[in-house]
């Protein structure tokens, strides 16, 4: 049964009242201060005693002790682990927000914006970014005119895709993540190389999405085809191989354009694209959307249900697919209950958004970090989060996003709201940014994207998110220091800038254009880096290198976006792209 109000109202007198005890300050005491150049992210509410290690720094913050050498990569290099997930590490738990400013309001309505802490602010540090000397301040541009762009076809629609597309992929492949079956015994592709298993006039791929370790591609014909890692039931299908079966491979130019001295000894029926059994599906079902979370898949069809399958796992490690079953892993396709007439589908490491056509955000899968956007509680066992139940955002939404554990919706006036995982910013809401538990629970108006002209597509990793604006550029924000955001920071406005306890520049707090692009239509994000889709049909790609995700030449994490260019890619128009946390894939049209 729901809380109630009262009852709510002195659960969050006690928790003031043991902030006070604990000698932490309120908003009421701090004391307005001369505003210095640089902000300090927001004291947590308690701290442990001892040093921190990277990774533990990496997932939680801003704490820990200084790094001694350039910044580690705590998972690189990670090969095949059951369960292994789309930020490839535990996340730590988080409080939960509270309830006083919103229990005199609607649940469905999220509250006004309160006033921003600047006590956050602190010495400023001579070795951090430069200040902008664009005369605009913090570093924005004014709004550009759209009169003369063409607008990109909108997300949410129910139309199945038609054109044919040439597959190309490149990062790791320990696993059979690129789907190249017996094409290659190599585990590792450094640059894009075409899948000639998903070839555009045999196979004729139309539309396709990346999991965790796993990819799905929806074919012109309406077949939806599989593969990568199947542990927790994400390709929908039976990949029991035979020990009997003779593994033979035809090495062909993937293996030529690897550098790679490993090879691996894949499960051919996880390693090739595969059909999923369409006996799972009514007579008649078409499809118009496939999404991938850490271990499932789920497709829009173009009457507006969901069918999905796999599994999504909690922060203990249970694993669990439907509310009420006892089924932790669900291997073939069934149909989500309770979804009706969706038109837009988004997925992050163990959550997805739906849109409705009347412009309604529903949500389910795991919630510990407040990706779901509920705003009610219920006493006693945890929320039902397994069962699609409808967001705490405002009417009239036209689109929706997701990072690994925070979420978006913008709304039909050009509003962006975010929601969920903050702890380096990536909702674009800068109230907690910084802290290790910090959680936008309800969606929450994020006022830093008023500037700019109208949201097309947002996207979120693990720690940063992107978005293109309807006159072509990219806005990015959220972690400095793993290369993800693409931003040359020594341009940015020092005032946009968290630094940490050792004054080292951390997160980047509101979104902030990357100088570079100007004519983005379309966005791929994995874990910790990035690309952008242009209106040329050319990808710009950064972040994150360690397996050769960003498939570029060189080997090591790419700060700032460089153009995607090789034999197999140069003089495509290039117009989708995705992305894991290891490997990668972008689609170009077939012929052009």
């Amino acid at each position: 049964m729901e809380v109630p109000i009262l009852e709510m109202f002195f659960d969050e007198l006690k928790i003031r009242l043991k902030v006070v005890e604990c000698g932490k300050k309120t908003s009421s005491s701090t004391e307005l201060e001369e505003k210095p150049r640089y902000r300090h992210a927001p004291p947590a509410p308690a701290t442990r005693c001892g040093p921190v290690d990277q990774e533990e720094r990496g997932q939680n913050g801003l704490g820990g002790r200084a790094p001694t050498g350039a910044w580690s990569r705590p998972n690189a290099g990670i090969s095949k682990q059951p369960g292994m997930s789309r930020d490839l590490g535990a996340q730590s738990s988080f409080l939960a927000t509270p309830f006083l400013s919103i229990l005199l309001k609607h649940p469905n309505m999220p509250p006004k914006k309160a006033a921003a802490s600047r006590n956050r602010v602190a010495k400023a540090s001579a070795k951090g970014p430069a200040k902008s000397t664009s005369g605009r301040g913090r570093g924005r541009p004014k709004k550009g005119s759209t009169a003369a762009r063409p607008t990109p076809p909108p997300l949410n629609q129910r139309t199945p895709p038609t054109k044919r597309l040439d597959v190309y992929v490149f990062g790791t492949n320990c696993a059979g993540e690129l789907g190249l079956g017996d094409a290659t015994t190599k585990t590792e592709i450094p640059r894009p190389v075409l899948n000639p298993k998903l070839a555009a006039d045999k196979v004729g791929v139309v539309h396709l999405a990346v999991g965790g370790m796993h990819s799905a591609a929806l074919t012109h014909d309406n077949k939806i085809l599989t593969w990568g890692v199947n542990d927790d039931g994400a390709l929908g299908r039976d990949t029991t191989q035979d020990p009997n079966d003779v593994k033979t491979r035809d090495v062909d130019e993937a293996s030529e354009d690897s550098d790679s001295e490993e090879e691996g000894n894949f499960n051919l029926k996880e390693a090739t694209p595969i059909e999923v059994d369409p006996k799972h599906f009514p007579s008649g079902t078409a499809f118009t959307q496939l999404v991938g979370t850490d271990s499932a898949t789920f497709a829009l069809t173009t009457g507006g249900k969901v069918y999905g399958w796999g599994a999504f796992t909690d922060g203990s490690g249970n694993k669990q697919f439907i509310a009420g079953s006892t089924v932790k892993r669900q291997l073939t396709p069934i149909l989500i209950p309770g979804l009706e007439n969706i038109v837009q589908l988004s997925s992050g490491a163990q959550h997805v958004l739906a849109l409705t056509s009347d412009g309604k955000v529903f949500g389910w899968g795991r919630n510990e970090q407040g990706q779901l956007g509920r705003v009610r509680r219920v006493r006693g066992a945890a929320a039902d989060s397994l069962t699609p139940a409808q967001c705490a955002t405002p009417p009239n939404i036209v689109n929706i996003g997701t990072g690994s554990y925070h979420s978006f919706a913008v709304h039909k006036s050009g509003r962006v709201y975010g929601w969920g995982s903050n702890n380096f910013g990536q909702t674009a809401i800068s109230a907690s940014a910084g802290r290790g538990d910090a959680t936008v629970m309800y969606p929450t108006k994020a006022p830093a994207f008023k500037p700019f002209s109208k949201i097309v597509t947002i996207q979120g990793g693990k720690d940063h998110s992107l978005a293109v604006t309807q006159d072509g550029k990219c806005l990015s924000w959220g972690r400095i220091d793993n290369k993800a955001l693409g931003v040359d920071m020594t341009k940015v406005d020092v005032a946009d800038v968290i630094v940490d306890e050792y004054d080292r520049p951390r997160i980047l707090a509101v979104p902030t254009p990357i100088g570079n692009i100007s004519d983005a239509v379309g966005l791929g994000i994995g874990t910790d880096h990035s690309f952008v889709i242009t209106n040329k049909g050319q990808a710009y790609s950064w972040g994150f290198n360690a397996t050769r995700q960003t498939g570029q030449p060189s080997d090591e994490d790419i700060a700032e976006p460089a153009i995607l260019s090789n034999k197999h890619v140069d003089g495509k128009k290039l117009v989708l792209a995705d992305a894991g946390g290891q490997f990668s894939i972008v689609a170009g049209e077939h012929g052009v």
